[in-house]
């Protein structure tokens, strides 16, 4: 009797030091019990990523706000696009939950401070560095060089983004349409690696935090950035399975770059497929225009 008890405290102490993990009967689950995060999705919104500053310290805009400002936000869009795509595909989503940005953390809605070197990284590694010369390929950014997509982190912006999950115990596989982009992430898998080993996607491992998937991604190798991020920025992405979509969310955390951490949040809607290739280089006539263009300028313009 003496060492059946023993044998059931034992098991109970190994309960006890196991995670738990949240059960929501609603949600679809594996049929090893995680939540079923696999199928094909779509982000898009036309929220913008900082609050603009005629809204102040309202996060959320009534339905009559939002009438009013969602045209010219459009246009501001439009423009966007016409101006560095020419992609008449390229169509916004609305706004979500009416809210006045995309960043929820800090509070106002915008980017914490930003450091020297991350200003002029913005400047020289982001989307700025569109409008400055083209001195030559290997100085343009990496979605113009076909490189990678925007796709760490997920980022809800314009042009509208469709991906496809496959999940099974061990791995996370994200496959973004654009630029064919993917990432393979473990799930409680081996530690880091060197820190001198840098990748363009940095490296991603997955765990489980009850029903959340939460991935963490490190080891990048500062050809880019999100904002003026550094190569040492840190990001916590968060994967939570609801009944009919994904609750994303994000935060970057950077001290080279950034005064304090910030975090995104936007859902994740069931998408259409089939996803198809998104052969980026072989339909690239960009970028020799955008060079040839540049040398005429350097000539005196076009006449």
């Amino acid at each position: 009797m003496r060492g059946s008890a023993a044998v059931l405290l034992s098991a109970v102490l190994l309960i006890a030091a196991m995670p738990l993990r949240t059960q929501s009967p609603d949600v679809p689950r594996t049929l090893w019990g995680t939540p079923d995060l696999s199928g094909i999705w779509e982000y898009r919104t036309t929220t913008p990523l900082q609050r603009p500053a005629e809204f102040g310290d309202r996060a959320v805009l009534t339905a009559e706000e939002v009438a009013e400002y969602l045209p010219r936000r459009l246009a501001d869009i439009g423009h966007e696009r016409d101006l560095q795509l020419n992609a008449d595909w390229w169509q916004p989503g609305d706004l979500t939950d009416g809210r006045t940005s995309l960043i929820v953390d800090p509070p106002n809605g915008r980017l914490p401070e930003r450091s020297e070197a991350a200003l002029e990284r913005a400047r020289t590694l982001g989307l700025a560095s569109r409008l400055r010369p083209a001195d030559g390929p290997e100085d343009r950014e990496r979605y113009e060089r076909c490189i990678m997509g925007r796709t760490v982190p997920l980022l809800a912006v314009a042009p509208p983004r469709l991906l496809q999950l496959f999940q099974n115990e061990d791995h996370l596989i994200i496959l973004h349409e654009q630029k064919s982009d993917i990432r393979i992430i473990p799930i409680d898998g081996p530690a880091a690696p060197a820190d001198a080993v840098r990748l363009w996607s940095g490296r991603s491992r997955g765990r489980w935090e009850g029903d959340t998937l939460v991935v963490e991604t490190s080891h990048l190798n500062g050809a880019w950035t999100v904002n003026g991020t550094s190569a040492n920025m840190r990001v916590e992405e968060r994967f939570a399975r609801t009944v009919d979509g994904i609750d994303f969310a994000f935060t970057i955390t950077d001290p080279e770059s950034f005064a304090a951490p910030w975090s995104v949040e936007f859902p994740i809607t069931p998408g259409t497929g089939p996803l198809f290739e998104n052969a980026c280089h072989e339909g690239n006539y960009s970028m020799p225009l955008i060079l040839r263009g540049a040398r005429v300028e350097e000539m005196g313009g076009f006449q």
